[in-house]
C-alpha cells in the first residue's frame, strides 16, 4: 500500500533552459502532503541531466534517472515503476505547475473519488514567468460516465495537468510503449481501470514558442492519437461494436484530411475510399485497413516509431506492402 502524497515524474530530453522554473515550481507546490520526485533524463545532449542533479541536489525525496533516449513513453514508465506514494503526477521538463495545482487535484480526486484527475493547461512566453489566477474556492468534478469511449472521441491528452491513482496507474500498465507520446494512451488506459474527472481550473502552462515541444509537429500528434486508439481497440476485443465504429470512423477521417493537405492526395485515393466506407451503415474495416491508415502520417512525415511498431512496418514492407518512411525513437521532436 502506497503512502499518502505526490510522485512527481519529470521527464527531461533537452530542457535546460526551463529546468530551474520547471523544478522551482516543483518545490513550492503548496499543501500538506508527502512529496517524491523522480526525474527521468532521456539522454539528453543539452547538460540538462546534470543541471537536474544540481538542482534537486538535498531535495528531500529526489531522485534522478538517466538513460539511454527512448522516447516519452518509456520515460514515463521509468519514472512510474519507482513511484512510492499515492498518486503520481507526471510532469513534462518545460511545464510549470500552478503552486496550487497538486493540493487543487489532490482535493477534486478526494471528493469525487476519482482514480484520474484532469486540469487544464495554458502557455506562458519563454521570456516571462507564468501569471496563474488565483486557487479557487470551489472545484466541481465533471465525472465521465463513459471515461473510455469519451477520452477516445475528444482525444484527451493530460499533458503535465493530470493527476493519477498510482495503484491504479500500475494496474493499467502505465504508458503503452508502442507509441511515442504517453498522452493519449496513459488517459485511454486510465479510462479502463479508474473513474475519471475533468476540473475547470489551469494547473500548468508550457512554454508557447518553443520549436522543439511535441505539440509543434501534428503529423505525430496525429499518428499517436490514432495508433494509440487503434492498439486499444486491438487489445481489448471485448470492447462494445461502438468502439470500432468510433475508431473506425475517426483514423480514417484522419488519414484522409492529412493526406489531402500535406501529401496531395485526391478524392480518387484510398484515403478517401477508406474515409467513406468507414461511414457506410454496416461496413466494418479490418484491422489491417485500420492500421494501415497511418501511412498517411509516415510517408510524409519522418514519424517517429517505436521499435516494436517499426519492425512490423519493416515486416509489411517485405510482405510486398507500401513501406511507410520510419525514424528511430527519439524523446522531444
Amino acid at each position: 500500500m502506497q503512502a499518502e502524497g505526490v510522485s512527481y515524474v519529470v521527464t527531461i530530453y533537452n530542457k535546460a533552459r526551463y529546468l530551474e522554473g520547471v523544478i522551482a515550481a516543483l518545490r513550492n507546490q503548496q499543501g500538506q502532503f508527502e512529496r517524491q520526485y523522480i526525474l527521468v533524463d532521456d539522454g539528453s545532449s543539452d547538460g540538462s541531466g546534470e543541471l537536474a542533479r544540481r538542482l534537486v541536489a538535498g531535495l528531500p525525496g529526489a531522485e534522478l534517472i538517466s538513460q539511454q533516449n527512448s522516447g516519452p513513453s518509456v520515460a514515463v514508465n521509468r519514472g512510474i515503476a519507482h513511484a512510492r506514494l499515492s498518486f503520481t503526477q507526471i510532469v513534462d521538463g518545460d511545464d510549470i505547475l500552478a503552486p496550487y495545482a497538486s493540493r487543487l487535484l489532490l482535493r477534486a480526486a478526494a471528493e469525487s473519488g476519482c482514480g484520474a484527475i484532469y486540469g487544464h493547461n495554458g502557455y506562458y512566453s519563454a521570456d516571462a514567468a507564468p501569471a496563474f489566477p488565483p486557487e479557487p474556492a470551489q472545484v466541481p468534478v465533471r465525472v465521465l460516465d463513459d471515461a473510455l469511449y469519451t477520452v477516445i472521441r475528444i482525444g484527451h491528452a493530460g499533458g503535465s495537468t493530470h493527476l493519477l491513482d498510482t495503484a491504479a496507474l500500475k494496474r493499467a500498465g502505465g504508458a503503452d510503449e508502442r507509441v511515442f507520446i504517453q498522452d493519449q494512451s496513459l488517459a485511454q488506459r486510465m479510462a479502463l481501470v479508474t473513474r475519471v474527472g475533468f476540473i475547470d481550473p489551469v494547473v500548468a502552462m508550457g512554454p508557447r514558442d518553443e520549436p522543439g515541444r511535441i505539440m509543434k509537429f501534428p503529423a505525430q500528434l496525429q499518428h499517436d492519437q490514432s495508433l494509440s486508439a487503434l492498439l486499444t481497440l486491438k487489445d481489448h476485443s471485448e470492447l462494445p461494436a461502438r468502439f470500432r465504429r468510433l475508431v473506425q470512423k475517426q483514423v480514417t477521417g484522419r488519414a484522409w484530411k492529412y493526406a489531402a493537405r500535406h501529401g496531395g492526395a485526391s478524392y480518387l485515393s484510398r484515403y478517401f475510399r477508406l474515409f467513406l466506407a468507414a461511414r457506410v451503415p454496416g461496413v466494418r474495416l479490418d484491422e489491417a485497413t485500420l492500421f494501415s491508415t497511418l501511412d498517411a502520417f509516415r510517408r510524409s512525415s519522418g514519424v517517429r516509431l517505436m521499435p516494436s511498431i517499426a519492425a512490423g512496418n519493416a515486416a509489411r514492407a517485405t510482405s510486398g506492402a507500401a513501406p511507410a518512411r520510419q525514424s528511430a525513437a527519439r524523446s522531444d521532436p
